[in-house]
């Protein structure tokens, strides 16, 4: 096999690969063998159907074959003996001449490829990101500190219906064909205060009647409240009689020592005082997080400028269509490219970066970049607080999933990366409050 490179510009290139007979002719003989062993001929025992026929049936899908292996594998080959750094993947060039597997013996292939670009950046002082330190806002922590306790707390009954009560109500209507559901539970934070007063004060057994769809505005929380579709809610009568079986509220778990050996471990924290520290630190772990999620952001787009990278559009575009399979058009290639160039010159950074500084990711950096992620994931979901342990257990089990494990690489890479850029630029500091960085944020 030859393969021969034409540059088209410094960004675009043709491969040529020629194959001739002996590059194929083994391993096609090889595979006819195999086929002559296992062939079913009527007239013919197993493996004594004669070569000729074989040949006739079978060799020019097996030439097909062999010769179509041939090409990635050559390709690749040719790409790390010459150290070219590919955009994408090859694709067959519109120049590429007719193949007749019926009449050929030697074959001609063209292939474009897009061979990325040079970086040449100097990450030092010259370069300004901004950072932004984010105020705890007021109240936040106190906020926390009651959630943490109703979290930790204990359901108790109670008489009658108070503001933050929950309530296992049945609902019914009285015309024929009504609506009637049983058994489901009730929050009255989620309700208007106006439509509150109809409720408070009610104890066990008490009915009354109610618009449910003034009390809970949300179509599809009001469909799943009355068990039906969202289609159904638009035919159902939205008045109902409510009656309150069970009264219920979470009391929030005491601030003692059982409380705070729950929350963070056992002898962690001894007081009311560095409990009140831990909620603190932790708000501003969180903020702390998103300071450094935006700088990210704003490095990467610094440095996109700073390096000005041109990019092969036409080709990356064709190859983005091809690629997509029918699930994307022209159009949407062109609408989602902007973005997509903007990753490719960011990955070229950090790859530039990480040579560049010769930066290696060891395991205790993907267990750090692992423990990072678990969190956020967390507070996604409103846990705010976990003990170390139970962290690392999370964080090592998601590093055992191979498809995470490569994302996390990724995610530690871009870490080491950031650090490094964070510790040679100019840092511009700017104090903001919670607000001020929720608008600032919404810009990305």
């Amino acid at each position: 096999m030859n393969i021969v490179r034409e540059n088209v510009d410094a960004l675009n290139a043709v491969l040529t690969v020629k194959i001739e007979k002996p590059d194929y002719e083994s391993q096609v003989e090889a595979k006819l063998r195999d086929y002559r062993r296992k062939a079913q001929v009527p007239g013919f025992r197993p493996g004594m159907v004669p070569m000729g026929m074989i040949k006739k049936m079978y060799q020019k899908s097996a030439t097909v074959e062999e010769v179509s292996k041939k090409i990635p594998d050559g390709i690749n080959d040719y790409v790390q003996a010459n150290h070219l750094h590919l955009l994408g993947e090859p694709i067959p060039s519109d120049k590429a001449q007719t193949v007749d597997f019926d009449t050929q013996t030697e074959f001609e292939f063209k292939y474009d490829v897009a061979i990325a670009p040079e970086v040449q950046l100097t990450i030092d002082s010259s370069i300004t990101i901004p950072y932004y330190n984010i105020a705890i806002p007021d109240g936040e922590v106190q906020r926390r500190i009651e959630t943490t306790r109703a979290y930790y707390g204990k359901i108790v009954r109670g008489a009658q219906i108070k503001k933050d009560d929950l309530a296992t109500v049945d609902l019914a209507q009285s015309k024929e064909g009504g609506l009637n559901v049983e058994n489901v539970i009730l929050s009255l934070k989620v309700i208007p205060e106006a439509e509150q007063q109809a409720l408070l004060g009610l104890p066990e057994g008490a009915s009354v009647e109610v618009n449910v769809r003034k009390m809970l505005t949300n179509d599809v929380d009001c469909a799943a409240f009355l068990k039906i579709t969202r289609q159904q809610l638009e035919e159902v009568d939205p008045v109902f009689t409510i009656t309150i079986k069970e009264i219920s509220h979470v009391e929030p778990a005491e601030m003692n020592q059982e409380f705070f050996d729950t929350v963070y471990g056992e002898g962690v924290v001894r007081s009311e005082e560095e409990f009140i520290d831990r909620v603190k630190s932790g708000v501003r772990s969180e903020l702390l997080s998103k300071s450094n999620q935006r700088f990210n952001i704003d490095t990467c787009s610094v440095l996109v400028q700073k390096a000005a990278l041109e990019l092969p559009e036409a080709f990356l575009k064709r190859w983005l269509l091809l690629t997509a399979e029918g699930k994307m058009t022209e159009n949407e290639v062109e609408e989602t490219f902007p973005n997509v160039a903007e990753k490719l010159r960011w990955d070229l950074i950090v790859r530039h970066i990480l040579q560049q500084q010769n930066i290696e990711v060891t395991e205790r950096d993907l267990l750090n970049a692992a423990k990072k992620i678990v969190m956020q994931r967390l507070v996604g979901y409103g846990v705010d607080t976990i003990r170390e342990d139970r962290l690392v257990e999370f964080a090592q089990s998601v590093l055992n999933r191979p498809e995470e494990r490569k994302h996390i690489i990724e995610y530690a890479i871009e870490t080491r990366v950031i650090e490094h850029v964070r510790s040679n630029v100019t840092i511009e500091q700017k104090e903001v409050s919670s607000e001020e960085f929720n608008e600032i944020n919404s810009r990305i």
